[in-house]
């Protein structure tokens, strides 16, 4: 990124037969994560417990933004909620899959799952 771009972050949420779609869209960056903890944190108090999150609109991830997911997905745990990832592309599955991210079902079981398509995230919910 050049250093002159600005990191922004938009949050939004609809419900779907009891599955929380949030679409991310921007960068998740250290700029942006207080902002993403904030919004996933207000998601999971309303009561979400099935949540998928579109990162096809993501187009830029750091290790301060993957801690964002991180602490989604304990937070998920907490309450017995379970996160899928779905179309997360680029460089952001890049470092998903370098940081080990699909490992964290080693931790949590399969309440965080990383999936192509948001279609395939609400299928792996009915699964």
């Amino acid at each position: 990124m050049d250093q002159g771009t600005r990191h922004t972050l938009t949050v939004t949420s609809r419900e779907n037969a009891g599955i929380t779609v949030v679409n991310m869209q921007g960068s998740l960056a250290a700029t942006t994560a207080e902002h993403g903890n904030q919004e996933m944190k207000k998601i999971v108090d309303a009561g979400a417990r099935k949540v998928v999150l579109n990162l096809a609109d993501v187009d830029y991830i750091s290790s301060g933004g993957i801690r964002v997911l991180i602490l989604a997905c304990k937070q998920l745990n907490n309450v017995q909620g379970e996160m899928k990832i779905a179309a997360a592309k680029g460089m952001v599955k890049e470092a998903l899959e370098a940081s080990g991210f699909n490992l964290l079902n080693r931790v949590y079981g399969e309440s965080v799952q990383l999936c192509n398509t948001e279609e395939e995230a609400i299928a792996a919910f009915k699964a």
